[in-house]
């Protein structure tokens, strides 16, 4: 009997333990990967980071450690935006200063920019910025991350109330392949860009989409998508790499991730990645299909955010579920072991 509860104990248990390995471009498997500056999550013990790596200068921020990271306050005339302390372009709203949150200056179309271009070649985006206030107001037009990739058709509007203005900005593919972001800064107001930059000659295509309700992950939970690789002339049985790659719009590179598959036709499928050590904020997940002569990219923005509180009462719920089980098994197993020890009192 000690055998039967023993083993049922293990049965239960054993699949409820996780050991998360993480490892740096580790290949084809779901688990995330984190470069050699960041902890091991559960494995090494915890290392927390820094406002320097994350390219913070102010407000408050997770350190990866369950703890809260000061990177601290900006002057007056400046606000915290994204961590950078950016000069003021706000309105008030109705009911003066304790009528609510000061809102952005401006209206920004499109609010995130995901672009295939081919080597050597550019492409025209055009943005519309809308004025929110009463008043005229003047905003500045500028890029991080994208140096010699993109032109700006104006570096400041002007604007009177209500008034929209639109400016181009061409985006310029240079000779060399793959997934590269930034962002247009209009005003407080930042626009993240990812350009995805091919080959001329293409033999196959790579998509890759975010399945995640409003793009939107929940700190700790997984990264969902599916992949679409397609070949582009004569059907043919082609090994090709796949190269995964998980950034922020800064730059900063979280997972990295390689596998090989044969392609005939037309495939689909999903693909998870773990996010247990991303701090909250905006990335874009990224597919790179390397063939002989090849390179086609593609990639997808979501965003981390904080685990809502119904995630966590649900996480409870299945806990003590669990909990409960087992007592009534140890209780059920107690009580067989007390009648077979009557039943041979008895027959003694």
């Amino acid at each position: 009997m000690k055998k039967i509860g023993l083993f049922l104990f293990v049965f239960l248990i054993i699949p409820f333990i996780n050991a998360d390995v993480i490892s740096v471009n580790s290949g084809g498997n779901e688990q995330i990967v984190i470069g050699s500056d960041t902890y091991i999550e559960g494995f090494f013990g915890c290392v927390p980071t820094t406002c320097t790596k994350l390219g913070y200068n102010c407000g408050t921020w997770d350190d990866g450690c369950a703890k809260t990271l000061n990177c601290g306050s900006c002057a007056s005339g400046y606000t915290c935006t994204s961590g950078t302390c950016v000069a003021d372009v706000i309105i008030t709203p109705p009911g003066g200063p304790s009528g609510g949150t000061p809102t952005a200056n401006v209206a920004v179309i499109p609010t995130t920019i995901n672009l295939n271009l081919a080597v050597n070649t550019n492409k025209e985006q055009i943005i519309s910025v809308e004025n929110l206030k009463s008043t005229s107001t003047s905003v500045s037009i500028r890029q991080t991350g994208l140096d010699n990739m993109v032109i700006l058709g104006d570096t400041s509007l002007t604007l009177e109330s209500g008034e929209t203005k639109r400016f181009s900005a061409i985006f310029v593919a240079l000779n060399e392949t793959g997934i590269f972001t930034g962002n247009i800064i209009v005003g407080t107001v930042s626009i993240p860009v990812s350009l995805n930059v091919k080959t001329k000659l293409l033999l196959f295509d790579s998509n890759i989409v975010v399945l995640n309700k409003d793009y939107k992950v929940s700190q700790g939970s997984d990264l969902r998508t599916r992949v679409t690789l397609l070949p582009m002339g004569d059907e043919e049985r082609l090994d090709v790499l796949l190269n995964y790659v998980i950034k922020d719009y800064q730059g900063e590179t979280y997972l990295t991730q390689s596998e090989s598959v044969l392609v005939e036709k037309k495939m689909n499928f999903v693909k998870n990645f773990g996010t247990g050590s991303l701090p909250l904020g905006k990335y874009v997940v990224g597919l790179e299909l390397v063939y002989p002569g090849g390179v086609a990219p593609s990639s997808a923005h979501f965003e981390v955010v904080q685990k809502s509180g119904t995630d966590i009462l649900g996480m409870l719920i299945f806990i003590l579920v669990i909990f409960i089980l087992i007592i009534a098994i140890l209780i059920i197993i107690l009580i067989i072991r007390r009648k077979r020890k009557q039943e041979q009192e008895v027959v003694q």
